[in-house]
């Protein structure tokens, strides 16, 4: 699980990758396995006070609300890798989620009463959904490079355009009951985990495998490391910042179809707290917000530990009120500790 640091970025640069072999040394000192203690040391004290906090049936919950804003914070730690920021991808995952669930179902869709929408077969409308909410990362990505816009304002602009498409695609009311053919993308019985936590399993392994073994892992980092010099080396930097930020709108569309169908609705409310969860998850694990430090495993334990925080904000009975209070700690504190690290690795 070693992660690529700054002491990579040169090689990054010279079209090296980093070396794939891992040595205890490495092992022991790795971000990422710190991070996991931490998160390990965090239920056994929760345990403590509390023993339902470690039963199957709570574990498996953790597992369930982590798995969506997993997805999500997946995509988000290429975006920041590169030193930019997607605050869209909340909305994304509303916007896919009523898209999808209105596809299927015919209903929402801001169009006259008496008018019958032809039904779309979920083998359709399920990669149609998530291909249209790709193209728009797509959009996002050439806007972002072709004008020079920098990303939070381009993604702040979006996360207000696809609210909107969400709400008047739904027609403001939740798109509910959805075809039972999908079912088996959050209920298949005798697995040992949640369905949803299985495909984040398999997107965050196959998101690793990009980052250690291709050109767009290598000048993600090298493109947060120094965008200057990634291009003087030659890298069409353009072209694989689209690249990523497509990648972050694909996995938010597929965690908003799979959020509609485990919610059986697609609603214009469904993943508002994603996108500042899955930061907050992406820093927590490591990734510098200043780009070219970090990795996916620090992101799916800083999602984890996000969860485990919220989850025992229930079983403590902390008063609903409060719970974004917690929250917004959690997402100071995470910035605060990227400050620090990004002072540690300048001196």
């Amino acid at each position: 699980m070693a992660e690529t640091t700054k002491q990579d970025r040169g090689d990054v640069l010279a079209g090296r990758l980093p070396q794939s072999g891992i040595n205890l040394r490495q092992l022991l000192s790795s971000q990422a396995v710190g991070m996991l203690l931490v998160l390990l040391l965090l239920i056994a004290v929760l345990a403590a006070f509390n023993p339902n906090v470690i039963s199957p049936l709570n574990l498996r919950l953790i597992l369930l609300d982590a798995a969506l804003v997993g997805i999500v914070a997946c995509g988000q730690t290429f975006v920041i890798l590169t030193s930019g920021i997607d605050l869209s991808v909340g909305s994304m995952v509303a916007f896919t989620g009523v898209l999808v669930a209105g596809l299927m179902t015919g209903k929402g869709f801001a169009s006259p009463d008496n008018m019958n929408l032809p039904l779309v077969a979920p083998a359709i409308a399920v990669p149609l959904a998530i291909a249209i909410g790709t193209l728009y990362g797509t959009l996002q990505g050439l806007i972002i490079t072709r004008l020079k816009i920098t990303p939070f304002i381009v993604t702040l602009g979006s996360l207000s355009i696809l609210q909107g498409l969400a709400l008047v695609l739904s027609n403001a009311s939740p798109v509910q009951s959805l075809p039972s053919e999908l079912r088996w993308l959050v209920q298949v019985r005798d697995l040992p985990l949640p369905m949803p936590a299985i495909i984040m399993l398999l997107v965050y392994f196959v998101a690793w495998l990009v980052l250690r073994y291709t050109k767009l892992g290598r000048y993600a980092y090298a493109i947060g490391g120094n965008e200057t010099a990634t291009r003087l080396s030659g890298v069409k930097v353009d072209r694989y910042l689209v690249g990523i930020y497509s990648l972050s709108a694909f996995l938010a569309s597929l965690a908003g179809v799979i959020l509609a169908v485990r919610l059986d609705s697609g609603n214009y409310t469904n993943g508002e707290t994603y996108t500042l969860n899955g930061i907050a998850g992406v820093v927590i694990g490591g990734t510098s917000l200043a780009g070219g430090v970090g990795g996916v495993w620090g992101t799916l334990i800083g999602v984890l530990i996000m969860s485990v925080v919220t989850n025992a904000l229930v079983l403590f009975n902390v008063p609903s009120m409060w719970h974004r209070v917690v929250v917004g700690l959690i997402i100071v504190g995470a910035v605060a500790l990227d400050a620090i690290r990004k002072r540690q690795r300048t001196t």
